[in-house]
């Protein structure tokens, strides 16, 4: 009986023991409670606010989904980390003396302030027609290309059915430039001078317009020093060849931009290429080689599938509207190095998507025009694709891509003003920006020009 009562004793007093010591536990492992700011851009400090930190910088370990963050100070509580250049959105982890613990999801993009985006009607009437005068009685057939005129502040719509080339003032009235309404290919006084299907156009900085002239495949040149219309490259037969003038080929042509230096570059949809034209009107291939794909690096191996707009951006880089690649390339203008900088593609019919967010994640659905404003900021028009219909405008800032107008989600055209959630359009074919920052988009299907403006939520 006596050794019974010893072994219950022992017993007891084992688990009274752990008991104790189960009661006396305290955690090792570090923990991260926030993340100031949740998003910042590579390279920017954000503070790491937790628990168990090491006061030793060294000694703790920080990655951004996996990769290592360089640490600027640290207490027991509180880490100041770097960005890392390589990282992508995704969990924050800390380790020290290896015990590891996931922390919060961080953002690669910048705090943005935020805006409300409203859209109006700038020109048109909603009917179509050919007729001029001020902006709210003046009528638009397709105006399928919008440019900004920087040494006038004045608008060049390229007026596809229409057969013309117009210009809207500053003041707000409509006036033919060129094109008699017939379609056709004359060179000449700009009061005889024709057009077959003009898509888009370009402004340099002495006024020349260069327009695409899609259905003849041509690049052509109005001269207002002399009010004259030239043919700057192309010829009527479509084709893919390099060469001076009117013995270089083009096919389906639909977007242009011209550089400080003269240098004008033209997408080049049906060949699958970005080709540049010199002052002379010596053409050569920048990036694509014919053959659709979406292959990044340099030429001849880059691939491109039907880009339709091109647009010069202020750190010297061209930037494309890739419209079956569902992407937007960046594009070396001296090289041909081509990189994607937004969108992850479509499938395998050319059908894309609409996904805001992280640039490379986002997607696109047939980005039809793009233009960039001085600071940056990229603007995209999407027109309605296969198996939806987008009609939205999208907006790439700090690598974060935003619709700022137009609601997929309608998947459906329509004609609507206002904030960007009810806002609606019909084949918004292109945009530009003036030096105010406000952006303007060739809404072809509702035959007006719409202006969309930002302003800081209240």
């Amino acid at each position: 009986m006596k050794n019974i009562l010893i072994v219950f004793l022992a017993i007891a007093v084992s688990f009274t023991a752990c008991k104790d010591k189960s009661g006396d536990f305290t955690p090792t492992n570090p923990s991260i409670s926030q993340i100031v700011p949740s998003m910042a851009l590579a390279n920017e400090s954000v503070s790491i606010k937790g628990k168990r930190f090491s006061k030793d910088a060294s000694a703790n370990i920080v990655k951004f989904a996996g990769v290592r963050a360089d640490i600027v100070s640290a207490t027991d509580t509180l880490l100041v980390v770097i960005v890392p250049t390589n990282g992508s959105t995704g969990t924050v982890t800390i380790t020290v003396n290896d015990r590891t613990s996931k922390g919060p999801m961080f953002t690669y993009g910048a705090a943005q302030v935020e805006y409300d985006f409203i859209t109006s009607t700038y020109a048109g009437t909603g009917v179509a027609g050919d007729e001029y005068g001020p902006i709210t009685e003046a009528k638009f057939m397709l105006p399928n290309g919008i440019a900004y005129d920087p040494t006038t502040g004045d608008l060049i719509v390229t007026d596809r059915t229409a057969q013309a080339i117009k210009r809207i003032s500053k003041d707000g009235v409509v006036t033919k430039i060129a094109g008699t309404g017939v379609r056709s290919t004359v060179n000449g006084a700009l009061s005889v001078a024709t057009f077959n299907n003009p898509y888009k156009s370009a402004v340099d900085r002495n006024g020349n317009i260069y327009v695409v002239d899609n259905g003849a495949n041509l690049i052509r040149k109005i001269d207002l020093s002399n009010n004259t219309v030239s043919t700057l490259a192309g010829s009527s037969t479509a084709a893919f060849l390099d060469g001076q003038g009117t013995n270089a080929r083009f096919n389906v042509p639909t977007g242009i931009a011209v550089d400080d230096d003269g240098y004008v570059y033209v997408a080049d949809a049906a060949n699958h290429a970005v080709r540049k034209i010199s002052p002379t009107g010596m053409v050569t291939t920048l990036a694509g080689n014919g053959t659709a794909g979406i292959i990044d690096g340099e030429w001849p191996n880059v691939r491109m599938n039907r880009p339709t707009a091109v647009c010069m951006g202020k750190d010297g880089f061209l930037y494309a509207a890739d419209r079956y690649g569902q992407r937007i390339r960046k594009i070396d203008r001296h090289t041909g190095r081509t990189v994607t900088i937004a969108g992850s593609g479509g499938n395998t019919s050319n059908t894309g998507g609409q996904v805001d967010g992280e640039a490379l994640k986002a997607r696109f659905n047939n980005p039809w025009g793009i233009e960039i404003d001085k600071d940056g900021t990229i603007y995209v028009s999407e027109l309605g694709g296969s198996g939806s219909a987008t009609h939205t405008i999208r907006m790439i800032k700090d690598g974060i891509v935003t619709t700022i107008a137009g609601n997929a989600s309608f998947n459906a055209p329509g004609f609507v003003n206002g904030l960007s959630a009810v806002s609606r359009f019909n084949n918004p074919t292109d945009v530009a920006v003036d030096d105010e920052g406000n952006i303007y988009v060739g809404d072809m299907n509702n035959y007006v020009i719409r202006k969309i403006v930002k302003v800081p939520k209240q």
